[in-house]
């Protein structure tokens, strides 16, 4: 919970918020601009300013229970005519990765401060919390459940039998990601599947980074 939250991990998840999840979502509308959509170009979401983003239910959430959402980038997959669905890929694709970008870059500062000793405790829980949660949301957005980008990535790279039966379970699959969160919630982590599923690769990401 919130209340039970350090300063410096509050810290770090407020500036892992707002640096990830701004640079997720320009990542998706500027791959998309690229690639020939202008659709989020023309909805102003081709900015690096947090405001055009970031939803705030989706900050308090990240905030109090480490999952949260921003503002979905706008994407019109016939714009990317005659490769629509690999373009739809690869603007999916492009937030999680840069994500993994952001964290990776923060593992490296981190490196680089300890080699020059000029970092303390304080400092370097801020600057793990950054890269834990980019970390996160890498992973978290490449669950194949609906809205995810994992869902769009498996939709476009599945054989079509398969990616038409996902298509056809999109409900059931939001559903399922809503009941898996839920039930590590309201378990106090006893049925944390999210955690289970997660968590070796989180901790692997974490110490390659850090």
């Amino acid at each position: 919970m919130l209340y039970n939250l350090t300063p410096e991990i509050l810290l770090g998840r407020v500036i892992g918020l707002v640096i990830g999840f701004t640079l997720h979502e320009w990542a998706h509308a500027y791959t998309a601009y690229r690639l020939g959509d202008m659709t989020a170009y023309r909805q102003g979401r081709l900015t690096l300013d947090p405001r055009a983003h970031i939803e705030p239910i989706g900050i308090i959430l990240a905030l109090i229970a480490g999952f949260g959402w921003a503002r979905p980038v706008p994407v019109n997959p016939r714009a990317f005519y005659p490769n629509e669905t690999r373009g739809f890929v690869i603007v999916s694709l492009a937030g999680p990765v840069m994500n993994l970008i952001v964290a990776a870059v923060f593992g490296l500062l981190i490196r680089l401060l300890i080699n020059l000793d000029m970092i303390n405790s304080f400092l370097y829980t801020v600057l793990a919390t950054v890269v834990l949660f980019n970390i996160v949301l890498f992973l978290f957005n490449l669950i194949p459940l609906s809205p995810l980008d994992g869902y769009r990535i498996a939709v476009g790279v599945l054989p079509r039998e398969s990616s038409a039966t996902l298509v056809r379970y999109e409900r059931e699959t939001t559903f399922a990601l809503m009941l898996i969160i839920m039930l590590g919630a309201i378990t106090n982590g006893r049925l944390d599947l999210l955690g289970t599923v997660l968590g070796p690769p989180i901790r692997f990401l974490f110490r390659t980074l850090v």
